[in-house]
């Protein structure tokens, strides 16, 4: 699959929620953050609950990284003849999901959340 579009309208299936983010895997290997203040125009109380693992979601592409092989997608901002689409969401077995893309990459995620200089928290 070629690089997502910005502004296209893809599915990709949940493979890890957080408690106010989603990872979703698309195919070809790509991987795409749900943020909450994506999901919707309403107040989410509880975005782990709204968004489950193995789940499908149809969402608009809002942001490209094509050296990550990452998109950013969002939920609210698909319009017109985008929302008329039935809202797909599936649930599907997780032992199906091939998580070799993510797992090839997890390397590079740690080496890079690791060189990041933060400031620590203070208490």
């Amino acid at each position: 699959m070629n690089a997502p579009v910005l502004g296209q309208v893809a599915t990709g299936t949940v493979v890890r929620v957080y408690p106010s983010y989603a990872i979703l895997l698309f195919e070809g290997g790509w991987t795409g953050l749900l943020h909450i203040s994506e999901l919707s125009n309403n107040y989410i109380r509880s975005f782990e609950s709204f968004v489950t693992i193995g789940s499908l979601y149809s969402v608009k592409v809002i942001e490209v990284d094509e050296k990550r092989q990452n998109v950013r997608v969002s939920l609210k901002r698909m319009q017109g003849s985008d929302k008329k689409k039935p809202f797909r969401h599936e649930r599907i077995d997780p032992s199906e999901i091939d998580f070799s893309a993510l797992a090839e990459r997890l390397p590079e995620w740690v080496k890079e959340e690791n060189e990041t200089d933060r400031p620590l928290k203070e208490e």
